[in-house]
């Protein structure tokens, strides 16, 4: 049997100063419709594990500040586009 899975994707962006964290989107839709996958964190670099081999994601970061305890978020960035190959 063919493993496909446990492929990693390493996002990296430039740090924004006055932010609580990031939120980091990965999906196999440009859209973010299908296979989204979302994580919380305070680095400036995230891994995506146990991704399907051959397969095209695509990329999303947003910064947060937390207020009272209430995220507020920014803008989302430029969509990037990532193959995972073999």
């Amino acid at each position: 049997m063919n493993n496909k899975l446990g492929k990693k994707v390493i996002v990296s962006w430039k740090k924004l100063s006055g932010v609580s964290g990031y939120e980091v989107s990965i999906a196999t839709k440009k859209n973010f419709k299908k296979g989204k996958k979302t994580a919380n964190t305070t680095k400036i670099s995230y891994t995506f594990k146990k991704l399907k081999t051959n397969t095209t994601y695509y990329v999303r970061v947003r910064a947060y500040n937390i207020d009272n305890g209430t995220k507020l978020y920014g803008k989302y960035s430029a969509v990037k586009k990532i193959k995972v190959k073999k």
